[in-house]
């Protein structure tokens, strides 16, 4: 479902944060869209 707002960078830093910390460490090679759920 749409979040029908604009992003804001830190919508793309706290990604950012989680993929660089301990809880992700068994993600691997991911596409992850940060788009609040316009790609539906």
């Amino acid at each position: 479902m749409p979040l029908r707002r604009i992003g804001v960078p830190d919508d793309v830093a706290e990604l950012a944060a989680f993929l660089l910390s301990d809880r992700a460490r068994h993600v691997t090679l991911q596409s992850v869209a940060v788009d609040g759920g316009a790609s539906l």
